[in-house]
């Protein structure tokens, strides 16, 4: 039995819930014979219309180093997306995160930094 915490951030609460059912099916073929294929369709395209909106997003937030915006918005308007694809987003975990940051820092200064967080 799986399980899954949910957190709202707007209300300041968590909770960790049984994982339904559905969320551990590992093929289009068992997710279609679940839900239909009426639902797996319009789920997929609800959720690649997420991951379009937040490459586009990102355009439209994306500033340089004076802070001015990097892209035009009449040029972004302009843009061909026809041919845009979701790539396959690997979650890193925390320990992860954490082992690439301090990796990428001078022995001295990963040195003063986890000797800050042992003292605490």
């Amino acid at each position: 039995m799986s399980m899954i915490k949910v957190i709202s951030n707007h209300a300041g609460r968590e909770v960790t819930v049984t994982e339904p059912v559905v969320l551990g099916l590992t093929s289009v073929e068992e997710l279609v014979a679940a839900l239909g294929e009426d639902l797996v369709v319009n789920q997929v395209k609800n959720q690649l219309k997420v991951s379009f909106r937040a490459v586009v997003r990102r355009k439209l937030e994306e500033k340089d180093d004076n802070e001015e915006f990097v892209t035009d918005v009449d040029v972004l308007a302009a843009e061909d997306f026809g041919d845009w694809k979701p790539t396959l987003r690997i979650t890193k975990t925390a320990e992860e995160k954490a082992m690439e940051a301090l990796g990428n820092l001078s022995p001295e200064v990963r040195e003063a930094i986890l000797a800050n967080f042992n003292n605490k």
